[in-house]
């Protein structure tokens, strides 16, 4: 993972590349959908690649002799899509996320789910064009909703991860060390 020198060398970090190749280069976890009224994603999509999504996180972490307690998953955009469901699909693999830029539709959110006390991390920028930053904190107020423990930061930044972001996160994933 390009950011793993970023982030504290005592995690064993793993990096999951999505299943979808997409024509413009890179791979996605679902399709994206781009019209007049900006991205559009169909919740189906997202739920179809939960469960194998959550499957690479059961196999790195009985590879690696994780431990659900202390997994965490970090994401960016889709990335922070796919964390957010497994998270709420599967919430006993995973300690919590760091979701950055990520969106996480109403339909995505399994009736009844509780993350009692899940560690989340939102981060956004307030500039992005790509995901708006209300859906940033759409995902702030849901998770809070939903029984996690929230922290959540806003950036003066598009879609992308800064300096800074990198550092909250890194600081967010070191308290699990202590």
């Amino acid at each position: 993972m390009g950011l793993s020198s970023y982030l504290d060398p005592r995690f064993n970090i793993v990096s999951a590349r999505a299943p979808l190749a997409l024509s413009i280069g890179g791979f996605a976890w679902f399709s994206l959908i781009w019209d007049e009224h900006g991205l559009f994603v169909r919740p189906d999509d997202i739920l179809s690649a939960v469960e194998p999504a959550a499957q690479f996180v059961a196999e790195a972490i009985d590879a690696y002799g994780g431990a659900p307690e202390r997994t965490l998953l970090f994401g960016f955009s889709q990335g922070a899509t796919m964390s957010a469901a497994v998270l709420m699909h599967r919430p006993a693999l995973i300690a919590g996320a760091a979701l950055i830029s990520g969106f996480v539709p109403d339909a995505v959110v399994p009736p009844g789910v509780k993350l009692n006390s899940k560690r989340v991390l939102i981060a956004h920028g307030a500039l992005d064009q790509v995901v708006p930053v209300s859906q940033g904190r759409a995902a702030r107020d849901l998770f809070t909703a939903l029984g996690a423990a929230v922290t959540y930061h806003e950036y003066p930044i598009a879609h992308q991860i800064d300096e800074a972001a990198l550092e909250d996160v890194d600081h967010w994933l070191s308290e699990m060390l202590r």
